[in-house]
């Protein structure tokens, strides 16, 4: 009797002893899995291996943009003859809808399966490149509620997961911020239920709303993104990159925006003669002004605050122009200058702009002479509300 108890309890002991082992085995699966947030194809060491079973005219976006991010980060591509079975890209075409799976382990390839009319299309080809290459959507970052309200009755079940916030996603990715010219970045109907249903509108910067329809390539942002997922320890011991800048394929110079530029884009590119010998101009406390009349020429002009601790608060008091294509207005107001400034598309009285950082990017173009541009601008202490634009 004591025998056939002891036999029972050590059945019972070793059953629990199994159960804690399989529970505490199934608890770490679920943990490396939820943590494997970027594709395994996807390294800086290695080339990306991709297959076509597409023809060439399907496949002319895709390559291009693979070139274009050769030129622009660390990242190489192979192409393969046959079909990859375990780490790549697999490309198909299909005549119903755009699917991409995934992968996130060595063994298994995603899967790129898009209609023929997506991959001639810029915008969508891009936009399922980026996310297959572990780019997430704008719309999908952890930080998107400042800048977007989602409408999720309005999105298809199958588009979901390109809504769906990313908020485990590695830091490194937020180091850029939410950027408006992003391929990432999907037009407001994409997955919609209807036509007519937006499946998210802008909380600010109404005015990007028609620059939204504009972008359709991979963003300087998008580029720095690739490598600072994938290979942000390439150039550890190389110089620093200034003004937002990164190094692109490498490390012995690095890729900036306009309007700065060399080796550690400190410098900046040269002006017209047109846009006087001042560029870089002070804000203080008071508000001052500044008119732009007669001028012909591509110029840019850089306002920082004096004291470092406070912010630019910039307005447009005015602009007027007669002529549709004879001038281009662009103004970087928010932090991150890599992200894409807000273009100015009409004629303005008063436009505010918030302060969000202690310099302000003004790029302005006149080809017309009548042309009048004028700002205000002064430095403040914190950011305070203004109603959006």
């Amino acid at each position: 009797m004591m025998k056939q108890l002891f036999f029972t309890l050590f059945l019972v002991s070793l059953y629990l002893i199994q159960s804690t082992i399989e529970a505490k085995l199934l608890k770490f699966k679920r943990k490396s899995s939820k943590g494997k947030q970027l594709p395994a194809y996807v390294q800086c060491s290695a080339p990306i291996r991709y297959y076509f079973q597409i023809g060439l005219n399907d496949k002319y976006l895709i390559t291009k943009a693979m070139y274009n991010i050769q030129c622009e980060t660390f990242l190489k591509f192979k192409e393969e003859k046959n079909l990859i079975n375990d780490t790549g890209i697999n490309f198909f075409v299909n005549s119903e809808e755009d699917k991409v799976k995934l992968s996130y382990v060595d063994k298994t390839p995603t899967i790129v399966n898009l209609t023929e009319n997506t991959y001639h299309n810029k915008v969508l080809a891009g936009f399922y490149f980026g996310y297959a290459l572990g780019l997430i959507p704008e719309i999908a970052r952890k930080d998107r509620n400042r800048k977007v309200k989602v409408f999720k009755q309005n999105i298809l079940p199958k588009y979901r997961k390109f809504y769906k916030k990313k908020k485990a996603y590695p830091k490194s990715y937020y180091a850029t911020r939410f950027d408006f010219s992003s391929i990432m970045f999907a037009k407001p109907f994409f997955g919609s239920k209807s036509r007519d249903k937006r499946t998210y509108k802008l909380k600010t910067y109404s005015d990007y709303n028609k620059q939204i329809k504009e972008f359709n390539e991979f963003s300087f942002n998008d580029y720095k993104r690739l490598n600072i997922l994938y290979c942000k320890d390439e150039c550890k011991n190389s110089i620093r990159c200034e003004n937002f800048g990164y190094h692109g394929d490498n490390c012995d110079s690095c890729k900036c925006f306009f309007p700065f530029r060399g080796r550690d884009c400190r410098s900046y590119v040269l002006r017209s003669k047109e846009c006087g010998k001042e560029f870089a101009t002070k804000a203080y406390p008071k508000p001052r002004q500044k008119i732009f009349t007669d001028l012909h020429g591509e110029c840019y002009y850089i306002i920082k605050a004096n004291n470092p601790k406070k912010k630019v608060k910039l307005t447009i008091k005015k602009f007027n122009t007669t002529k549709i294509y004879s001038y281009d207005l662009i103004i970087k107001y928010r932090k991150d200058k890599g992200a894409e400034g807000l273009k100015i598309e009409r004629n303005i009285t008063e436009l505010k702009f918030p302060p969000l950082s202690r310099s302000v990017i003004i790029t302005y173009t006149s080809y017309d002479w009548d042309n009048e541009l004028v700002l205000e601008y002064q430095e403040v202490k914190r950011f305070r509300k203004i109603k959006s634009h």
